[in-house]
């Protein structure tokens, strides 16, 4: 995945992505897991971590752009 990013630490543009899953409550207490993409600088290390949903949808609106896949 590839999004336009400065690193808001050093500036920097070179990072890299990873899928993390972590449990989430809902309204209900039921306990459920969302996916979530870590977005990591490569330089200094800081990560923004943004909801897997919300990003897939976005992209889904912009035609031609593949589904995003995950970084081992």
């Amino acid at each position: 995945m590839k999004l336009d990013f400065r690193c808001a630490k050093c500036g920097s543009s070179d990072y890299y992505v990873k899928t993390a899953i972590f449990p989430e409550k809902d309204s209900k207490l039921k306990v459920e897991f969302g996916t979530y993409y870590l977005k990591i600088c490569s330089d200094c290390g800081y990560t923004e971590i943004y909801s897997a949903k919300v990003v897939n949808k976005e992209l889904k609106k912009v035609k031609n752009v593949p589904e995003p896949k995950p970084t081992p």
